[in-house]
This record gives C-alpha cells, structure tokens and sequence, in this order.
C-alpha cells in the first residue's frame, strides 16, 4: 500500500501540543466536509495516537506521534487513494499547523 507522511515542527510544549492536537481530533471529526465512517482512535500513555477512518470509501490508518519539537503523521493509503495522497498531506499539515497554533 502507497504510504503518507507530514512533518510539522512546532516549538511548543509538548504536553501542551498533546492537548491541543486531542482536542483537535475531537472537533475535526464533526466539522469534516466529508463524512467520516468506522472512526478509531486510540491515544497511548505517551501522547501517540493510532488512528483509522474510512472516508469517500477510502480506508486510511496510521499514527500521530508527538516529539519535543514535531509532530509526525505517517500511515497508509489504498491505491486508489495515491491520487489524493499529495492534497491529503497539505491537508493535514495545514490542519495539525491550526491545532498547534490555537490557544489553549
């Protein structure tokens, strides 16, 4: 399966980043502009986030994982998918880069 990734550098604290980026995945579930379908979502003790939703018939899994000075997004698309690979990345980035810098 074609594979995508987002690096977004932050200079935050990083519980801080960690709060902002639940509360984040909380609100982007209701206020996507596509309907979001057998959503999982699993936080670990480190702040780390397994996750998988199925959108426009698209399955995509992956993990958020919260450094001291960047976020990481990395998962998996089906094929059919690859074509939107790139705006899915640009989306994310810009979506985590929003949830980073909200205040508290």
């Amino acid at each position: 399966m074609p594979k995508f990734k987002v690096n977004v550098p932050h200079e935050n604290d990083r519980t801080e980043v960690i709060q902002k980026l639940r509360t984040f995945m909380d609100s982007a579930r209701q206020d996507s502009p596509v309907e979001l379908t057998d959503v999982e979502e699993d936080w670990d003790d480190n702040g780390n986030l397994a996750f998988a939703f199925s959108a426009m018939g698209f399955r995509i899994a992956g993990q958020l994982v919260t450094e001291t000075t960047l976020v990481l997004v990395s998962g998996e698309l089906p094929f059919a998918a690859l074509p939107f690979r790139g705006a899915l990345e640009t989306q994310l980035a810009s979506k985590i880069r929003e949830a980073i810098d909200s205040p508290v």
